[in-house]
C-alpha cells in the first residue's frame, strides 16, 4: 500500500504557495479578494532560469475545471516553450465555476481582473518570464473574460478568445493599446452572430467585435477573407504588414464546441500567432491601473 501511494504521488503537481517554480506542473495558491485561488502552472521540462519564457494564460469555460485548459495548453509548452497558467474560476451560487466577464455578471462577481494581475506578479517573482510575451486565451466564459482583460488592463501583447464573444455593453474598446486579437469561433455558434444568448447578456457578432477593435486601433482599409484547409476561413481586420493583427478564425460547420482535431489545430495556430506579436513595451506594474 505504501509503495502504491508513493508511486501515485510522483504524478501530483508540486505545491507552490511561494518560491521559485519548478519544471513541470506546479499547483500555485494565492490569497486574493477573500478567496484562496488556485492555478496550475506548467514550465517546460528543460526550463532554464537564465532564459526568458513566453507566458499564456488559459481560462476555462463556465463549469469547467482548471485542468481542462491545462491539458489543452500542453502542446504550447512542449512545442514552443511557453509557460502555461491555468487558473481556477470561482463558483457562483449555483455551483458553476466561471469568470467575471463584466460588471454584475451572473456567473461571477469576484475580482478576477485583480487576481490575474496578482498572478502575473507572482510569476514575475518566481519564474523567468518575458514580460513582452504575455498572452491570454480562454473558452466561452473564459473568452468573454479575455475581452474584459484587454479592455481593462495593459498586461497582454495579444489575446485569443475561443468559442466566445464580446459583451455588447460598456466598456467598449476606446483608446486601448493596439494589441493583437485572434478570435476563434464556430461559424454555426449562435455567438458568432451575436444577439441575446442569455437573459441580460447581449453579444456583438464576431464581425462586429473585431470591427470595434479595428476602429479602436485606427485601422483603415478593406476587410480581407480567405479560406484555409479544414473548413477554416481567416478574416483580416488589420492592414497587411501592420504591427498588430486582428484576425477572425471561423470554423465552418461547427457550433459552440469545436471537435478535438479542430481545437488542436486552433491552439497550434494560436501559439504561432502569439509568438509573432510581442508587446513593444513590457509591463512595469502588475498591481496598479495597468
Amino acid at each position: 500500500m505504501t509503495l502504491k501511494l508513493t508511486a501515485i504521488s510522483l504524478y501530483l503537481p508540486a505545491m507552490a504557495f511561494a518560491g521559485e517554480l519548478k519544471p513541470g506542473t506546479n499547483l500555485v495558491k494565492l490569497n486574493h479578494d477573500g478567496h484562496l485561488r488556485e492555478m496550475l502552472v506548467r514550465l517546460p521540462e528543460k526550463y532554464d532560469p537564465k532564459k526568458k519564457y513566453p507566458v499564456v494564460f488559459g481560462f476555462h469555460g463556465a463549469g469547467g475545471p482548471k485542468e481542462g485548459y491545462h491539458r489543452q495548453l500542453e502542446n504550447a509548452v512542449r512545442k514552443h516553450d511557453f509557460i502555461s497558467v491555468s487558473p481556477q474560476g470561482i463558483s457562483n451560487k449555483r455551483g458553476i465555476t466561471g469568470w467575471n466577464g463584466f460588471a454584475r455578471h451572473r456567473i461571477s462577481n469576484t475580482d478576477d481582473v485583480g487576481f490575474v494581475r496578482k498572478s502575473v506578479k507572482h510569476l514575475n517573482e518566481n519564474a523567468s518570464i518575458d514580460k513582452s510575451l504575455l498572452f491570454a486565451t480562454g473558452g466561452s466564459s473564459g473568452a468573454i473574460f479575455c475581452f474584459r482583460l484587454a479592455m481593462e488592463t495593459d498586461l497582454f501583447a495579444a489575446i485569443a478568445p475561443m468559442r466566445g464573444a464580446m459583451i455588447n455593453r460598456p466598456p467598449v474598446p476606446k483608446n486601448r493599446p493596439n494589441l493583437s486579437i485572434l478570435l476563434v469561433c464556430g461559424a454555426d455558434d449562435p455567438l458568432f452572430k451575436g444577439g441575446e444568448q442569455a437573459r441580460g447578456e447581449v453579444f456583438y457578432s464576431a464581425h462586429e467585435a473585431m470591427g470595434a477593435w479595428a476602429k479602436n486601433h485606427g485601422t483603415k482599409g478593406k476587410v480581407r477573407s480567405h479560406p484555409e484547409s479544414g473548413g477554416v476561413t481567416l478574416t483580416h481586420f488589420s492592414p497587411e504588414k501592420s504591427s498588430y493583427e486582428l484576425l477572425l478564425y471561423a470554423v465552418k460547420g461547427s457550433g459552440h464546441r469545436l471537435g478535438r482535431s479542430q481545437m488542436t489545430e486552433a491552439l497550434d495556430y494560436m501559439a504561432e500567432f502569439f509568438l509573432r506579436h510581442p508587446k513593444k513595451s513590457a509591463v512595469k506594474n502588475f498591481t496598479g491601473s495597468q
